[in-house]
């Protein structure tokens, strides 16, 4: 199982490749992560020090290896949906994110459609088994929005967190989003 990269074990592997890809020094590096020197970089990258969920975004963020954000989410099992990561090179086009998203919303609609009929259908005392096939096509469609955030803002400059202020001013403003009080007591 060591060689497998979705393995605690293989992060810090990952995280000296990942340094070394973005042209960083360990020096750097430390800066990056907060005043830490040469010294603290190179135990991280050799398995001194333990590893925490925010030690690795923060490294992963330096580096601008989105991906290896998602990985972070899904080793540590921090959200219920996160899954295996894109590979980066599926992130490199945008034209080809945009026909992958096309294709994916167009099989999300259909999977959607059958689900609709699907829960129609349901009725109390009734033991049908969850449209799995259905309902993984609808989540297929994260994993394309992502690759097509990440590739804009590889090739096109497009700024993510400029993007995600965006969306929830608009969402507070609809009242889509979770409101403040609430997000506060979870």
């Amino acid at each position: 199982m060591s060689n497998n990269p979705y393995n605690l074990a293989n992060l810090y592997k990952i995280l000296h490749m990942e340094r070394k890809k973005a042209c960083l020094t360990q020096f750097q590096m430390g800066r990056l992560l907060g005043k830490k020197d040469q010294s603290y970089v190179s135990n991280v990258e050799n398995g001194l020090i333990t590893l925490t969920p925010d030690l690795c975004i923060k490294w992963f963020k330096a580096c601008e290896a989105y991906e290896h954000i998602d990985l972070v989410h899904y080793l540590f099992k921090l959200h219920p949906v996160a899954a295996a990561p894109i590979d980066p090179a599926l992130n490199e086009s945008v034209s080809t994110a945009v026909i992958n998203m096309v294709h994916q919303l167009e099989e999300a609609l259909q999977a959607t459609k059958h689900l609709a009929q699907w829960v129609a259908k349901d009725r109390p005392g009734r033991t049908e088994e969850l449209p799995m096939n259905e309902i993984k096509q609808i989540f297929d469609l994260i994993p394309a929005n992502k690759t097509l955030i990440y590739s804009l803002s590889r090739s096109h400059g497009l700024n993510m967190k400029e993007l995600a202020d965006r969306w929830t001013k608009k969402a507070l403003v609809d009242q889509v989003a979770m409101r403040k009080k609430e997000a506060v007591l979870a």
